[in-house]
């Protein structure tokens, strides 16, 4: 039988509040006029204070057993052993490298990035590891407010970005919040001069926060009706004119899993479901054969850029991302199979340069490369295979409850967002696992009360 306890004490409620305000603001932190709102990073002040009174709550709950036995079906486990063992590893084969390479550099990255790198993401994996312990102890709908406050800021987002489009279209006054705004890489003429932001930094920041809106949204909305007007239709048209390759990528990408799952689902009405795809099918050739100009004019500054984005010389993005593939055989086999540290990228941007002589980023933002990088093969193989174990697990199990399906979606969405715009140090990456872990205890304990009634 499950254990769940679901009276509310007055110590529950502070603790839902602190949790709610560490979901609201986790999207935040790939904002740069957030991040500086303190000397240290605003983020790493978020997670800390969270852990705080995670730690202090455990005080008076001591049902919550963050220690227990090794379970082999234990996914949160299996995930935490993948990023701390690898870590571990990582950290002593930085010191290997001190005697390796003999850099000034190096030395630089080593007594300064590396630490503040352990510390940070040891925050943010006991926040993990604490908060996917504690859910079990919550009631269904105190789980479901809390996805709620992800969901609210991303509204916040989005509805943003509808007023950055109305600043560009009509002149709207909006603070300056210097982010990438402008179209680049360009050289034919475009209809619409800007690309959407909101206040993140740029467009392929914005869309993975817009995407997980989407999707955890159409979970917590009752009214779908108040669900495609408050966030769907405004998220979608922000994502449109964020005129981000990346971000239609992976729209693309989901929608085409959607169509598989929805296609076979069950025997049942399948007739209907091909009529459905073959009639969208139709009206989408329609459009592109009769409104292929506008279309094209309309989608330019995405179009536009097809020239450089697989070309490894003219593309940052690109090169950032293959280059550190050879760099990492270079010096030894140590580096190749534990790493050149925690947050080594930093020593690449210290020491290599991009076409235009400008330096690399202190990360690829894709969050396979820097675990290659930093943790060698071994972080990357392990992470790898635990996420690959969770998503053959949940794709088994997507027809045995609803929320099975959404954690599905969500955590495929987290794989695809991983490959372009992500960070496994920032709370956004560890609130979306988080949430999926809230989908499968919700699918747990539906399944348990079928069993029940059975």
């Amino acid at each position: 039988m499950r254990e769940t306890i679901g009276t509310t004490t007055q110590r529950d409620r502070w603790i839902l509040l602190v949790w709610f305000i560490f979901f609201f603001l986790s999207p935040y932190s790939v904002s740069s006029a957030f991040q500086h709102v303190t000397v240290v990073p605003t983020s790493v002040i978020l997670t800390l204070s969270f852990l705080f009174a995670l730690v202090i709550y455990m005080k008076f709950r001591p049902e919550a057993r963050v220690f227990q036995a090794f379970d082999r079906s234990n996914q949160e486990l299996w995930l935490l052993v993948a990023f701390v063992v690898p870590l571990l590893t990582a950290s002593l084969a930085g010191a290997y490298n001190l005697t390796v390479i003999l850099s000034a550099e190096y030395q630089q990255y080593f007594f300064q990035s590396l630490p503040r790198r352990v510390i940070n993401l040891s925050l943010i994996l006991l926040v993990f590891w604490i908060s996917v312990k504690l859910i079990r102890l919550f009631t269904t709908h105190q789980l479901l407010f809390l996805t709620r406050a992800y969901v609210l800021s991303v509204i916040v987002i989005a509805w943003v970005g509808l007023w950055q489009l109305g600043h560009f279209l009509f002149g709207f006054p909006m603070v300056n919040l210097s982010t990438r705004s402008f179209v680049h890489s360009v050289t034919s003429e475009v209809m619409f001069n800007f690309r959407l932001t909101s206040i993140v930094d740029e467009p392929s920041y914005l869309v993975p926060l817009l995407i997980d809106g989407l999707i955890i949204g159409f979970v917590v909305y009752r009214d779908k009706w108040r669900y495609l007007g408050e966030l769907a239709l405004p998220c979608m048209v922000v994502l449109l004119f964020s005129y981000s390759l990346s971000g239609y990528v992976n729209v693309a990408m989901l929608v085409g899993v959607l169509i598989i799952l929805f296609l076979f689902q069950g025997k049942g009405g399948r007739p209907k479901r091909y009529l459905i795809f073959m009639y969208g099918g139709i009206l989408t050739l329609l459009l592109i054969v009769f409104a292929r100009e506008f279309i094209m004019d309309l989608l330019m500054p995405v179009i536009g850029r097809f020239e450089t984005v697989f070309d490894l010389h003219r593309h940052s993005r690109l090169y950032m991302l293959v280059m550190p593939i050879i760099w990492l055989f270079d010096y030894s086999w140590i580096n190749s199979l534990f790493g050149f540290g925690p947050g080594s990228y930093q020593f690449l941007a210290d020491t290599k340069f991009l076409h235009h002589q400008g330096r690399l980023s202190v990360t690829s933002n894709n969050v396979f490369i820097d675990l290659l990088y930093e943790h060698g093969i071994f972080g990357f193989a392990a992470f790898l295979l635990v996420y690959l174990k969770i998503l053959v697990t949940l794709y088994k199990k997507r027809f045995d409850d609803r929320y099975y399906m959404y954690a599905l979606l969500l955590w495929f969405h987290l794989g695809i967002t991983s490959l372009y715009r992500s960070d496994f140090a920032s709370p956004r990456f560890w609130v979306i696992i988080l949430i999926c872990f809230i989908f499968i205890e919700l699918a747990k304990r539906n399944r348990h009360v079928l069993k029940n009634l059975e």
